[in-house]
């Protein structure tokens, strides 16, 4: 039971400590106030009370939560949000969230008159809570979905005042607290609309959706506990947030920070002139500085910044200087006027603050405990520098990663320079040190290049990767991005693009298809009709026996001479345990090319370019993705069956079991618990790899038209006009670059400081 050792470890460590959960030092919740927008007609209704449980890591939901109501509420109406967290009195060391049992003691807060409406932080509005607030309680005391679900209620707090009093709210449990107001008899039904769960949305009876399955939350609150996937919901909580940051929506800011706020002002003073290192006041004041400073060092101030401030500090930070060094020096506990947080707190705030402020460029000096060197990430737009293509021996990652590189260079302006990997490289990588003085990004495929890629960003924590591949390993934390296929099954990541097929070029345009290096294949070249059949070959993961082979090579040789076509194989590095198989079922008429490394004769581009009919087996990722990158449709055939080895066994095994839900009473899917969640952690680590499901990523070429099964070849006719080839990006290499360019601010800095300043005139 992961999940709940984890939570029985947590408890036992005293809140100072905690960098999840501080010490309990509030009295009462915070409150939000959204007024009367102006230019309205202020209603005569009564303030919407709406109570939210949340947690020092739920702070984007919490924001996006806020942004919704602001979002759906009537503008001529008041509403009071009051924020529960880290509330003396309760014994909260072994419940599930930092904040269970405050939703019991709401009665209390609101002074046992009134109604209050409760959330989870977990949950947005798509409906003005207005709505529910206003509905005809009858004779209950407090309104939910069933009697066992409490997390979105209408309370009237007077009837409560019994059931729910001051003293039993911290005491009792979740459940002994819900019973007792079963057995009272003050629960009354909710409409489903406004409490949909996950999969229960639905865009037009939906009034709030509550994203309770913990592993499935889009904003990913706590990674170190869970192994997160996608939610069903799809793009509707990340396109809030989109909205949220272009209406530079904060819940508290300069002019109206939390009431933490004063004591952090006098601290700030003494704290400044000691230091020098910057006029923190005046930084910080309500009005902003009239003036962008070029660079700003803040050391020792963000440790005593309250959570509540965290967020429009660091944007005013981020709006007061184009480039920002920030040092966090995380104190051993907390203490008076210091906060202890997590590594992964500033990166998500850092990730938020630059995505409303994308001009300026940041680099966070992390110092977590008394001997380890402080970590460094660096983030905001990409400083100017050359990307580099690291390659390595295998043909298939070497085309993927210069494709890449090739139209981030095109499609930025940046240099492109492309490092042959040696093996010593990755045990040395102070070895090619020198080759990455100039680089601002690293373009790497495969096992070997993605590893040394690291690496090197470890030295330089400036560089952005670009890591593509099954085996390129976890998404980075930061300044990186990560390329994957569907097929590979893996877990899904902020930071990771999942593509249908690997990001080959295709084949490059020909300058002359009759040079002399081609004159073996001038026959082919001179035939009315061309077929050619791009080989692969046995793998770990296909089986392709002589037999097969052979049986193969004779249906496609029969085919085209059946249509008087001339036919050319081309081989590969995995052909050669099938290449006297395959002689044995072509005719004499048919041409054979064997694989040889770095050979100017292989006829693999003609086949691509001037082949008026394709067949491409499925073992081969990177044949299918060349032939699909190259124009027109193909046909495609399965060499054989998948393999089933103990290692795949268990391996398809995990990646089963890893997604398998489980449901408790409430209908809701149970937390990551036992074998799922160390299976799941296994997918996320790439400890364990599912088997490539090559089939299926051939199903989906098929239904997409790119594609055709070859047993359908012999109801076809040859095409006498060869296919078109285009020297464009392919559509999902634009989507994939102009996504890369975002995530990691590869602009020019031209760019990225006009769109700055636009949004800022805006403001």
């Amino acid at each position: 039971m992961a999940l709940l050792i984890q939570r029985a470890i947590n408890g036992l460590i005293p809140a100072r400590f905690s960098r999840s959960r501080p010490p309990s030092l509030a009295t009462r919740p915070d409150r939000i106030l959204l007024g009367v927008r102006p230019g309205e007609r202020p209603s005569d209704k009564p303030p919407v009370r709406i109570y939210l449980g949340t947690e020092r890591g739920q702070f984007r939901a919490e924001r996006i939560f806020l942004w919704s109501i602001e979002k759906y509420r009537d503008p001529s109406r008041i509403y009071e949000i009051y924020l529960m967290r880290d509330i003396k009195g309760f014994k909260r060391g072994f419940w599930l969230t930092g904040f269970t049992n405050y939703r019991f003691a709401i009665p209390e807060f609101a002074g046992y008159s009134g109604r209050a409406i409760y959330n989870d932080a977990d949950q947005i509005y798509l409906a003005d809570p207005a709505k529910l607030f206003d509905l005809d309680m009858g004779k209950a005391g407090f309104l939910s979905i069933n009697d066992r679900d409490t997390s979105v209620m209408l309370i009237d707090c007077q009837r409560m005042a019994d059931a729910w009093n001051g003293h039993d709210v911290r005491r009792l449990s979740r459940k002994a607290l819900e019973s007792r107001a079963r057995q009272a008899g003050l629960w009354g039904e909710l409409d489903g609309g406004w409490n949909a769960r996950d999969s229960e949305y639905h865009p037009k009876h939906s009034m709030l959706v509550h994203f309770t399955t913990l592993h499935t939350q889009p904003w990913r609150p706590f990674p170190e506990q869970l192994v997160y996937f996608p939610n069903p919901t799809g793009q509707l909580w990340p396109d809030l947030e989109d909205e949220a940051n272009v209406a530079q929506f904060l819940p508290f800011s300069a002019k109206r920070p939390s009431r933490h706020w004063n004591l952090l002002s006098l601290q700030q003073t003494e704290h400044a002139g000691a230091h020098g290192s910057a006029d923190y006041p005046t930084l910080l004041s309500p009005e902003p500085p009239s003036q962008r400073q070029d660079s700003l060092v803040v050391d020792r101030l963000l440790e005593r910044v309250p959570d509540e401030d965290i967020s429009w500090v660091l944007q005013r930070l981020m709006q007061a200087s184009r480039q920002l060094v920030l040092s966090v020096r995380e104190p051993l506990s907390q203490q008076a006027g210091r906060y202890r947080r997590s590594r992964y707190f500033w990166l998500q705030h850092l990730n938020n603050a630059s995505a409303m402020v994308p001009d300026c460029r940041w680099r966070l000096n992390h110092h977590a405990g008394l001997w380890r060197r402080p970590t460094q990430v660096c983030g905001g737009p990409t400083p100017a520098g050359d990307i580099v293509a690291l390659t390595h021996h295998k043909p298939g990652h070497d085309a993927q990663a210069l494709a890449i590189a090739q139209a981030l260079s095109k499609a930025t302006g940046r240099p492109l320079r492309r490092l042959q990997m040696r093996p010593h490289h990755c045990l040395i990588p102070g070895a090619v040190q020198a080759a990455m003085e100039d680089a601002a990004v690293v373009v790497a495929s495969g096992w070997w290049p993605t590893r040394l890629a690291r690496r090197l960003a470890k030295r330089q924590p400036e560089l952005r990767l670009v890591l593509a591949g099954r085996k390129a390993g976890p998404a980075p934390e930061y300044g990186g991005i990560v390329l994957q296929c569907r097929h590979f099954g893996l877990p899904p990541h902020p930071r990771q693009w999942i593509t249908d097929l690997p990001l080959n070029a295709g084949p490059a345009p020909l300058a002359d298809a009759h040079a002399p290096e081609y004159a073996a294949w001038q026959p082919w070249l001179s035939a009315e009709h061309r077929v050619a059949l791009l080989l692969g070959g046995p793998s770990r993961n296909v089986v392709f026996s002589a037999e097969q082979a052979a049986l193969l090579a004779r249906q496609v040789s029969d085919w085209s001479r059946a249509h008087n076509a001339r036919l050319l194989v081309v081989g590969s590095r995995r052909s050669a345990p099938i290449l006297r198989a395959v002689r044995q079922g072509l005719s004499e008429q048919d041409l054979l090319y064997v694989w040889q490394d770095q050979d100017p004769s292989n006829p693999y581009g003609l086949a691509l370019t001037q082949a008026q009919h394709l067949v491409v087996t499925t073992d081969s990722e990177s044949m299918l993705a060349d032939a699909a990158h190259s124009g027109g449709a193909f046909w495609v055939v399965e060499p054989g069956p998948m393999k089933h080895s103990i290692w795949q066994r268990f391996s398809t095994w995990v990646a089963a079991r890893a997604t398998r839900p489980r449901f408790n009473r409430r209908g809701s899917i149970r937390p990551q618990q036992g074998i799922n969640y160390l299976c799941a952690r296994a997918l996320a680590q790439h400890w364990v790899l599912p088997p490539r499901d090559l089939p299926a990523l051939a199903q989906r070429l098929i239904q997409s038209g790119q594609a055709a099964p070859f047993i359908e070849a012999s109801q076809t006719a040859l095409l006498a006009v060869a296919k078109p080839h285009t020297n464009t990006r392919s559509a999902p290499m634009a989507a994939t670059i102009d996504r890369i360019i975002t995530v990691l601010s590869l602009q020019s800095p031209e760019s990225v400081g006009s769109a700055g300043a636009e949004r800022h005139h805006a403001r």
